[in-house]
């Protein structure tokens, strides 16, 4: 739990920081709310308290020049909304040099005798104006209401999503003072905020009534009554700006942003983009989401399916909340933390498969075949409890085999030649164990340690059946092993060898014994005794299976086999027997390799 915990807490953290730390991701970020912005707002009806006059290309058709703005004509546009009735004037031209002196001090005295307020706009330090300009933008504007026109761009696009309302000398904005004239100054934001852009009625109106300079006087004095109304340009390449509201190619007059500004100061409105604590809590839910979907297990392909699904349909969700009138709910940062919530569940759950793989290889895999191997891992889940298997109760067949004189033999080689024999011989048995499906478990010297039917507990007495044959098959073969192997080592002057071997079937506790250091796949219980037992017993007894091998086997084994093969195996009794270590006698089998060589003697029993 607390490993799922760090995965969520610190997939939504990276997502969240990345989303603002690293360039492109932070711009995908503004650039798909912009789109939500520009798509998806719902529809809002027309402000009523801000109308738009503006200059546009037919306000000049009859003008020498386009800038700067004639001042006779926008004293009379001032004078004809002083006589409607309006709010409140704000002038988005910037006065920084003058025109004919009688048209320059006819607007002046229009902006300054006005029965309404007129706020004139300034320009901050950063504004790249001559001293001259600035010396004549600030004696044209005393005694008026001021307000800075200075649009904060966005470093990545260069896009206005933020409003200062406040310059670096505590000069305000033009809708700040604008607001604070249309008395709304106890509410303003002194900080920076994201702008909250007045959504229109339909795709044919625009947020504010707008109208041309020219056509002013011909308009209704109700349709601006009460209004503020903003006046500037609408010129191309003049004064033009890219917004969230501008479609690829366009852009947005300074005025109207300043309209859109202003509209979200008196409403007291705010971003509807979802707040930080919001959108963390969206990356913590999305990143455990996507550590859930990673712990189904699925397979690559349709995991990275469903995520994009998924994923698909957190967007289609994002937009239709946001179209609903919701709020705008980031995209990038939750996206983020779901695909970060999926890789670091499957790299956590990749590296957890690949210590239990090795917990397991390193119990089982040198000494199994790749089928066994196969299903060992298949069935993890079953036996496995964290990065060991777990202790169960199951019913398997032990292998136990031993060389017949193996001291006598070590006394006669030299270590070298020993290690290598003892080698090949190792090599060739664990490989009959694995391709009969056992598995070796460990050696004892020269002893074979091998169980059929562990660590995946047998379910039926079928499959308890089949695996005792295959011991016993096993241990046939491993006789006849030694035929090939006894000629090869005579050949190189080393001693042949017998083997004996003792199988039993029965119940065991099996699992991993140890610590971090060394652990072991252990088999407790008396079955794995009594399959040692019956080795030892073998020297008792005279007879062979064949030329080089003695098996003995226990009952339930041999009734086993029998059940499961039928006539295919022989085996000749040797009776109820008193084995070391228990009050009670054991019955007892000799195996016969009808498809061995001679098996010498014929006598049972010690």
């Amino acid at each position: 739990m607390r490993l799922l915990v760090t995965i969520v807490l610190g997939s939504a953290v990276l997502a969240l920081a990345a989303a603002r730390l690293v360039p492109p991701l932070r711009a995908a970020d503004e650039t798909l709310a912009d789109r939500l912005i520009a798509g998806a707002a719902p529809a809002r009806p027309q402000h009523p308290g801000i109308a738009l006059v503006l200059f546009g290309e037919d306000s000049f058709a009859g003008l020498a020049c386009r800038s700067p703005v004639d001042r006779g004509m926008l004293a009379e546009v001032i004078g004809t909304l002083e006589a409607a009735g309006v709010r409140a004037i704000g002038i988005d031209v910037l006065f920084d040099q003058p025109t004919l002196p009688a048209l320059d001090e006819r607007l002046r005295r229009a902006m300054l005798g006005a029965s309404v307020p007129v706020v004139a706009i300034t320009a901050l330090d950063q504004t790249p104006l001559t001293e001259r300009q600035r010396r004549f933008l600030d004696g044209f504007t005393e005694g008026l209401p001021r307000g800075h026109a200075n649009l904060a761009k966005d470093r990545l696009d260069a896009a206005v999503r933020w409003h200062v309302p406040f310059g670096g000398d505590g000069t305000p904005s033009l809708p700040v003072q604008l607001a604070r004239t249309g008395g709304n100054g106890g509410n303003l934001p002194v900080e920076p905020f994201r702008i909250d852009w007045h959504g229109r009625p339909d795709a044919a109106a625009t947020p504010f009534p707008v109208y041309p300079a020219e056509a002013v006087a011909l308009l209704p004095k109700e349709w601006l009554a009460g209004r503020t109304v903003l006046v500037g340009t609408a010129l191309a390449g003049i004064d033009q700006h890219r917004t969230p509201l501008s479609p690829a190619g366009s852009s947005t007059p300074g005025v109207e942003i300043e309209a859109h500004v202003l509209a979200q100061l008196l409403d007291g409105r705010s971003s509807p983009r979802l707040p930080l604590a919001g959108e963390a809590a969206l990356a913590v839910l999305m990143a455990a989401a996507g550590a859930a979907v990673a712990m189904a297990g699925l397979p690559p392909w349709l995991l990275a399916t469903a995520g994009l699904m998924l994923l698909a349909g957190a967007w289609a969700g994002g937009a239709a909340l946001f179209g609903a009138g919701g709020p705008l709910v980031p995209l990038v940062s939750p996206s983020l933390a779901w695909a970060g919530g999926i890789a670091a569940m499957t790299a956590q759950m990749s590296l957890r498969e690949r210590a239990d793989r090795r917990t397991l290889m390193r119990l089982f895999a040198n000494h199994v075949s790749q089928p066994v191997a196969d299903e060992i891992w298949r069935e993890r889940a079953t036996f496995m409890a964290g990065s060991r298997p777990r202790p169960q109760q199951l019913t398997a067949t032990v292998l136990f085999s031993d060389i017949e004189g193996f001291t006598t033999i070590c006394e006669a080689l030299e270590p070298e030649p020993l290690i290598r024999w003892l080698e090949g011989y190792l090599d060739a048995m664990v490989r009959i164990v694995g391709t009969h499906d056992g598995v070796v478990l460990r050696f004892v010297g020269d002893a074979i340690l091998a169980v059929f039917g562990a660590p995946v507990a047998r379910t039926s007495q079928d499959q308890i059946d089949a695996d005792a044959a295959r011991a016993v098959a096993c241990a046939l073969q491993m006789g006849r092993e030694l035929e090939a192997l006894n000629r090869q080592w005579q050949a190189e002057g080393l001693p042949p060898v017998g083997i004996r071997v003792g199988l039993h079937t029965g119940p065991l506790v099996a699992g991993s014994l140890g610590g971090l250091r060394h652990s072991e796949y252990s088999l407790l219980g008396d079955t794995a005794n009594t399959a040692a037992r019956l080795e030892a017993y073998g020297k008792t007894v005279d007879a062979r299976s064949s030329r080089h091998c003695r098996i003995i086997v226990g009952d339930p084994t041999w009734q086993a086999v029998r059940q499961a093969a039928g006539d295919r195996h022989a085996a000749l009794p040797v009776g109820e027997v008193s084995l070391k270590g228990k009050t009670r006698t054991v019955r007892v089998w000799l195996l016969v390799d009808h498809d061995g060589t001679d098996v010498g003697g014929t006598d049972i029993g010690g």
